[in-house]
């Protein structure tokens, strides 16, 4: 897997000068693949494992700095285009004096860009809107290193990390919570479209790109236009990413999402060998085959499919996590995981993509909101009306209840993401931490700040905090060659696009996805464009949970988050006895968060051996890794 690691320091400080040099022969030294891709004052970057998949590094003219993943040309006509890259003089130049914002601007990808302003020293970091690569800042003597794996700086031994409780509070009772803190005091995260300003002995941090700004420019109005233009930049982003692999393995589903990408894949001009792969349970609602077969015969890929076993799934492997700077959802990755490298070893196919993203960039969720969106714009009239029999046909709401929603969210002044509607309520989790949370300014993303989202209609603070989930990139289990996930429906062209799209539109015809249905109606057999419902694997989850029940009782009931009182232990042995368990769907929320975060904390608090106590309020416990 392809990794990268940036050392930014004042070259006029003789201790983080010789400091910058013990690190560099740490790594050359390690044996992990480590080489040199650039150096300039008071700058040194490394990266590995270029010969696998997409990812290089390019410096910028003159060492200005260096661009590290995969950038792509945005005004390009064709694919080919999209990949000729030449950061040449006056390239650099415009690079440079924008602090890194005509990266934004000019290219797209899944990138993270070091620059320095040789006239003035300083130097910038730059994470791409799609955040598709992490990019993890940590500071020692005086020191920021930047890295896309937590492993390689902890491999150096020079730092000691400690668990962030405020950060894991939070986390349990919002899950997927992203904001430039993470689960280690000493680690934090550049958030997508962000730069970090080094200058001298001080750090400040400025969002270049913005979501609800792009929102807000040019609306798309007309569903026409919107149509056709959606289809374009599907499949040019689409093609873009294939263009970068020889062999890809596709997760066709049978949705909607899915089917797109592979219509994409299937002609684009790198023609690269496409494997389709499907997963399917034997509970209600998770055999999806019949939709699969029907895609992948539509366009006449290989298909292959793969029973989910509950029973081949053993949860006692997430003790082997590999470190990382805060918890991330485990259960795929821990049941698809090794088949999916396998499987891609097999078929030389360093690219694994997907259609996830897809439900919240062509807005599969929140069309009761589209009603309150055009009160916004068009104020009442018989749009208004319209927009809420759209919006009831699929909500099944109301038309009267979603036309007073409306009229209430044009008077509200403030709106706070971890409110929002959609969001799942906690039943397990201390009800006042869940309320605590909630009121607690500091755990509000960078996109949401109460002065950015004051006067912006509700439907696109929704869509907005939806296309914000980003990728693992990097594996929780192994350190090792695999394939590059790639969410191509993610990519910054499309989410600007549909983000200009209002939510009414997108509802057109009180349709989820209308546009996006529409754009591709004629490359998807009609069954798929017609489909509402939606697979789930409900059933699969709770028979994982049967089948590794005692080590998720020990785990959880006698655990840190029960014992820090973030867990309602009498609701969760509820739901951990046989006999009393209900029928619900707390069971997703038990495997897929709760056991991830206790597994997370325990891959840091007990990695010496033997539990440790809990910690009291305010204090942390530290961990000094081997050297």
């Amino acid at each position: 897997m392809y990794r990268y690691l940036a050392l930014v320091w004042d070259a006029r400080d003789t201790r983080s000068s010789a400091g910058a040099r013990l690190i560099s022969e740490r790594l050359l030294l390690s044996g992990r693949g480590w080489s040199k891709a650039f150096a300039a004052h008071g700058l040194l970057a490394f990266h590995a494992g270029l010969e696998e998949g997409a990812s290089e590094t390019l410096t910028l003219y003159g060492r200005s700095g260096a661009v590290f993943g995969r950038i792509f040309n945005r005004g390009a006509a064709d694919t080919a285009g999209a990949l000729r890259i030449d950061f040449n003089r006056s390239e650099t130049i415009r690079i440079v004096a924008t602090g890194g914002r005509r990266l934004l601007e000019r290219f797209w990808g899944r990138y993270v860009a070091l620059i320095q302003d040789a006239a003035t020293g300083e130097a910038w970091i730059l994470r791409d809107p799609s955040g598709a690569l992490p990019c993890l800042l940590v500071s020692w003597q005086g020191i920021h290193l930047v890295c896309c794996d937590l492993e390689d700086c902890c491999a150096l031994g020079l730092q000691s990390f400690s668990v962030n409780w405020n950060y894991i509070r939070a986390l349990v009772a919002h899950p997927g919570l992203q904001l430039r803190a993470t689960g280690l005091n000493e680690v934090s995260e550049v958030q997508p479209g962000e730069r970090v300003r080094f200058s001298g002995g001080s750090v400040s941090r400025t969002l270049e790109w913005h979501p609800l700004d792009i929102a807000r420019r040019e609306p798309l109005i007309d569903p026409g236009r919107a149509t056709a233009e959606l289809r374009e930049t599907t499949r040019h982003c689409v093609h873009a990413w294939a263009s970068c692999y020889s062999g890809i393995v596709h997760n066709l589903s049978g949705g909607l999402d899915s089917s797109i990408v592979l219509s994409c894949l299937c002609d684009t001009p790198s023609r690269p060998h496409l494997t389709c792969l499907n997963y399917h349970g034997s509970g209600p609602g998770e055999d999806e085959r019949r939709f699969a077969r029907l895609m992948a015969g539509h366009v006449g890929a290989e298909l292959i499919e793969h029973a989910l076993d509950a029973r081949a799934v053993r949860l006692e492997r997430l003790e082997a996590l590999r470190r990382s700077a805060r918890p991330w959802f485990y259960l795929y990755e821990l049941e698809h995981g090794e088949f999916e490298t396998e499987l891609a070893l097999q078929r030389d196919a360093y690219g694994l993509f997907s259609g996830a993203g897809g439900d919240g960039v062509y807005f599969q969720t929140g069309a009761e909101l589209a009603a309150a969106d055009y009160l916004f714009d068009h104020g009442p009239g018989a749009g208004l009306l319209r927009v809420a029999v759209d919006a009831g046909r699929i909500s099944r709401r109301s038309i009267w209840s979603l036309l007073a929603a409306a009229i209430r969210a044009r008077f509200t002044r403030r709106w706070n993401p971890l409110t929002a509607a959609g969001r799942p309520e906690r039943a397990l989790v201390n009800p006042d931490l869940v309320a605590a949370t909630r009121r607690d300014p500091d755990l509000i993303h960078p996109w949401f700040a109460p002065a950015l989202t004051r006067g912006v209609p509700p439907g696109i603070l929704w869509h907005t905090l939806t296309v914000g989930a980003f990728p693992a990139y990097t594996s929780s289990f192994f350190d090792g060659p695999g394939p590059e996930r790639t969410m191509p429906l993610l990519s910054q062209p499309l989410v600007e696009l549909c983000l200009r799209i209002p939510t009414y539109v997108l509802i057109d015809a009180g349709v989820d996805r209308a546009i996006a249905r529409r754009a591709f109606a004629s490359d998807l057999p009609p069954e798929i464009v017609h489909r509402r419902n939606k697979g789930h694997i409900d059933r699969h989850v709770r028979d994982i949970l049967d089948h590794n029940l005692g080590f998720v009782r020990e785990r959880l009931l006698d655990g840190r988050l029960v014992r820090e009182g973030l867990l309602d232990r009498t609701a969760l042995e509820t739901y951990l006895t046989p006999g009393q368990a209900p029928p619900d769907h707390q069971y997703a929320e038990i495997l897929q968060q709760h056991l991830c975060v206790e597994m997370w904390l325990a891959g840091w608090l007990d990695v010496r051996g033997g539990p440790s106590e809990p910690a009291p309020p305010g204090v942390t416990t530290t961990f000094v890794p081997e050297g």
